[in-house]
């Protein structure tokens, strides 16, 4: 009877022994429980990602439809306003039309009027010496 641990056959040296496999099964139960947790967080910082995305999502909705009800309204008063421009500008331009052609033919009748009166004045009046 030998003593060597090759030599005892199957005492020990062909399979696992009942320790062993209850370690390897507490290390997987162990390096499976670090996989379901680490698992776990990962979902719940996609989780927090994704609420703070849709959060910003939602901001930026809003400001962009705020942001296209001002710009239609700017453009619904730019449109009023050059309509009123036009209409001002043709008033304007009739206007000009009206005063400038009775302007002028008032200040011609105005300068004849003066020039022939001092004509009539320097003839009338005698000269000094």
């Amino acid at each position: 009877m030998s003593t060597h641990p090759l030599m005892c056959g199957v005492s020990g040296v062909a399979g696992p022994r009942p320790g062993d496999e209850k370690q390897s099964a507490a290390e997987l139960d162990l390096v499976l429980q670090q996989h379901q947790n680490l698992q776990e967080k990962l979902a719940e910082e996609m989780l927090g990602l994704a609420r703070s995305l849709k959060t910003n999502t939602l901001a930026a909705q809003s400001v962009i439809k705020k942001d296209n009800q001002t710009l239609s309204h700017s453009l619904k008063m730019a449109d009023q306003n050059l309509e009123k421009l036009k209409t001002e500008s043709e008033r304007l331009e009739q206007h000009t039309q009206k005063s400038v052609n009775w302007l002028l033919w008032a200040m011609l009748i105005i300068v004849c009027f003066i020039f022939i009166s001092m004509i009539l004045f320097i003839r009338i009046m005698p000269k000094l010496k």
